[in-house]
């Protein structure tokens, strides 16, 4: 990495230990939806391998790490779980501080119309990595109500574009982390959020800037 900068909304040097602060971490919700993406400067949510791991680099990972500590349960798309080898969560060591009080690992829900784990996910024996019945027109809403019953408050979607769309459009997100990775890749890649068309406004919360790489937060409430 090189030399952080936040932007907004106060312009400041900061360190990667301050990054939780930066991006609320520690406020409390009864229920906050987040979701997370990368996508390049020409908007594009994949590389040329067709995987976001591609276009990711190291302060986009520390963003992606610190999000998970923060969450207590990560939904996930099984088309996406599927391409990019998900696994059962675990917490980078620089995080770990963020789950005082909770389990030691945020919990994985996949959403499937068939309610299925992808083939060879490796689960680590944990129950709280599942699979939820997305099928239906309200499927994607009918999983988050699930989820808040079980009494998940801290909820991350980390995609694909298709159930981002969707829980989008159904209003169900309060706020987006969006990095704009510093490169270009060309072609008919995929968009950030593919689905039905809505138009909704969004509110800059943050920005951050480290070697070119932006990370920016949005409220969509």
């Amino acid at each position: 990495m090189g030399r952080m900068r936040m932007l907004l909304p106060d312009a400041a040097e900061i360190t990667p230990s301050q990054l939780p602060d930066a991006y609320g971490v520690s406020v409390d919700h009864d229920w906050y939806v987040r979701v997370n993406f990368v996508a390049t400067v020409d908007g594009s949510v994949v590389g040329s391998d067709q995987r976001s791991g591609s276009i990711n680099n190291e302060v986009d990972g520390l963003v992606f790490q610190m999000l998970r500590a923060w969450a207590d349960v990560i939904v996930v798309g099984s088309g996406t779980a599927r391409a990019e080898g998900y696994d059962a969560p675990v917490v980078d060591p620089r995080w770990v501080h963020l789950r005082e009080g909770r389990a030691a690992h945020p919990a994985m829900a996949v959403l499937s119309r068939k309610a299925q784990l992808p083939d060879g996910m490796d689960t680590m024996g944990r129950d709280d990595v599942f699979a939820l019945d997305s099928s239906g027109d309200d499927g994607v809403s009918r999983c988050f109500a699930q989820l808040r019953e079980r009494g998940y408050r801290r909820v991350l979607l980390e995609g694909g574009p298709t159930v981002a769309g969707l829980a989008l459009d159904a209003e169900l997100v309060d706020e987006l982390c969006h990095t704009t990775s510093p490169r270009l890749v060309g072609g008919s890649a995929q968009r950030m959020v593919d689905g039905p068309t809505f138009d909704r406004p969004a509110r800059l919360l943050g920005l951050v800037e480290d070697d070119s790489t932006l990370l920016a937060r949005w409220s969509l409430r």
